[in-house]
């Protein structure tokens, strides 16, 4: 959905709303929750329409590998953002490998519940490798339909290669919630 870049704003907030306590995590995640919600009522029909779907009947978060019992990503997804709340559910479970197997991609990182061909919209806070997700998604392909990844953040580090000169970029362009970046043009 948005660039994370380090030391900055939202790098700050995906960082706080699940490492804080009281009513800062509680302010940060209901934050992060009307983002993820005004984005996916404009724009969830252009993810389906890229992949060829009618639309999601489904829809998980990528679970903690590091021990948190209950994800707070998945608090937000299941009961906060009114737009997925009906449709959300527990679908994947790490293994007993998943931390060992660090920032590496797998699909033995996590197992999925049955599924008979749902299409499955997969939620995760943070992309840095990609790892986890495309790992998620891998393990949720072995029985769903379609499966598309929505991420509130991409980190960026502004020192790692070219990354600097690709957000310069990126500034130049005037924020919109009507673009999105499957469809860039204004249509919400």
């Amino acid at each position: 959905m948005s660039l994370a870049l380090k030391s900055e704003q939202y790098a700050n907030e995906l960082w706080r709303y699940k490492n804080t306590t009281g009513a800062q995590q509680h302010y940060f995640r209901t934050g992060l929750a009307a983002v993820l919600w005004r984005f996916l009522a404009l724009h969830e029909a252009c993810i389906a329409a890229h992949c060829a779907v009618p639309g999601f009947s489904a829809v998980t978060t990528v679970p903690s590998t590091s021990g948190r019992e209950i994800h707070p990503l998945r608090t937000m997804v299941a009961d906060m953002v009114g737009a997925t709340r009906g449709r959300y559910r527990d679908l994947l479970t790490p293994t007993s490998e998943a931390c060992a197997l660090g920032r590496t991609g797998s699909s033995s990182r996590y197992i999925s519940l049955a599924l008979w061909g749902e299409n499955v919209l997969l939620v995760d806070d943070t992309w840095t490798t990609g790892h986890h997700a495309q790992s998620a998604a891998a393990a949720l392909k072995a029985g769903a339909g379609s499966v598309a990844i929505v991420v509130l953040g991409r980190h960026l580090n502004l020192t790692y290669g070219e990354t600097a000169t690709l957000v310069e970029q990126a500034r130049l362009r005037s924020f919109s919630w009507d673009v999105c970046a499957l469809r860039p043009w204004a249509h919400g």
